[in-house]
């Protein structure tokens, strides 16, 4: 199914299903890989589609996730939540600004396309928490280093912080 025809989060059961616990993230993220790097069939001809064949969270239907390249800096929508966002396009360094005050359960998912850094920024007053701990006015951050396919995903919590419940390559928090 091109992703010019998305299936909406609810289709795919994960938005009304907020997580109750950081497992219930992991495994929302370790789907999310899994449909990346073992279900997507990457269309060398046209670079702008991606189709799969997959089996629903909720083992109900079959659809395509909202996968966003950004070429340039954007702030991400809350309504946007469960969505896949790329660098894929950028010749520079870009900044993926969080939307503030999000609703716990509001997550996004992060991959590396092309080599070029990915800056992914909370919103106003928020926090980012991983496992160093907790990083107020901060911003987490891919620079370029790293290889295509490195991921990350957030998801914010109950005081509209967020949390990193898995990442994969070199990722840090930076001020």
């Amino acid at each position: 199914m091109p992703l010019s025809s998305p299936v909406s989060p609810r289709d795919l059961g994960l938005k009304e299903k907020r997580f109750q616990s950081l497992a219930d993230a992991q495994k929302a993220y370790n789907l999310m890989v899994k449909r990346l790097n073992n279900v997507y069939k990457y269309n060398r001809r046209d670079h702008d589609r991606l189709t799969e064949d997959v089996e629903d969270v909720s083992g109900a239907s079959s659809g395509s996730l909202t996968v966003e390249h950004h070429a340039s800096g954007d702030t991400l929508l809350e309504s946007e939540s469960g969505s896949v966002h790329t660098n894929k396009g950028a010749g520079e360094t870009i900044v993926l600004n969080l939307p503030s005050g999000a609703a716990e359960g509001t997550y996004f998912y992060f991959s590396i396309w092309h080599p070029y850094a990915l800056h992914v920024n909370p919103g106003d007053n928020d926090l980012i928490r991983w496992s160093s701990g907790s990083a107020d006015g901060a911003y987490i951050a891919n620079n370029g280093a790293g290889n295509i396919g490195e991921s990350l995903m957030i998801v914010a919590d109950e005081n509209s912080d967020w949390i990193v419940t898995s990442l994969n390559g070199d990722w840090s928090v930076e001020t």
